[in-house]
């Protein structure tokens, strides 16, 4: 049976948050362990890698209706921490959250995208994100590391279905025949690549020709 731990305070507190009186946490269901269950539907609150619920989602999305949960911080607020737990410093990030960055998690459930059961829940939000430096980071200078992010506010939320209702404010926006900086300019920043490479794979664009560095897409009409 998947279990999910560690559990984060953000995870926790967004799986209380969306549970109504009555709802079932934690709940087993046909080899899986589902966040949220009530009245028959599951909804499930993934803070990253939208591709690890790919299996859970193949299986009971012929079931239930299913909603996941994903936050996008717009403004983070950092908690440094010493190696001991005490707090050195309180900062505002530089780096804001956008819709466009779930598009770097999106392609591993495209095929999953048009189910008639699966809503995908995008709630922005601003959080703080608690970090200790207490040499044990991943990257080979074992870097400040995150250990827990906590929830200050929902900005806002929306629900989306099917591919389109990704893709279609995007392609209004950019001109039949577009390269990467047509991209970019309406806010994709570092996530364009994983905007293109979706739109590529959805059908949505193609590539029509080569124009010194840049490929030209040329928008379909699907």
């Amino acid at each position: 049976m998947i279990n999910t731990y560690n559990e984060t305070h953000l995870h926790r507190t967004l799986k209380n948050l969306y549970s109504d009186e009555g709802a079932e946490q934690e709940k087993p269901l046909h080899g899986f362990i589902c966040d949220i269950f009530e009245d028959g539907r599951i909804t499930e609150i993934q803070t990253s890698k939208l591709t690890a619920l790919k299996h859970k989602l193949e299986t009971l999305l012929p079931l239930y209706p299913i909603t996941v949960v994903y936050p996008v911080i717009e403004n983070a607020f950092i908690i440094m921490l010493n190696a001991d737990g005490t707090q050195r410093s309180y900062r505002k990030s530089p780096k804001h959250g956008s819709f466009y960055q779930i598009f770097r998690e999106l392609s591993g459930i495209l095929p999953l995208l048009d189910h008639p059961h699966l809503r995908v829940r995008i709630v922005y939000m601003d959080c703080d994100i608690i970090k200790i430096d207490d040499k044990q980071g991943r990257s080979r200078y074992k870097n400040a590391r995150i250990i827990d992010k906590k929830l200050l506010k929902i900005n806002r939320e929306e629900i989306l279905h099917g591919v389109n209702s990704f893709t279609q404010d995007i392609l209004n926006k950019l001109p039949e025949l577009c390269v990467s900086t047509d991209v970019k300019k309406l806010g994709a920043g570092a996530h364009t690549s994983y905007v293109i490479s979706f739109l590529k794979k959805s059908g949505k664009i193609m590539f029509y020709k080569k124009a010194g560095q840049y490929n030209v897409y040329k928008k379909t009409g699907t």
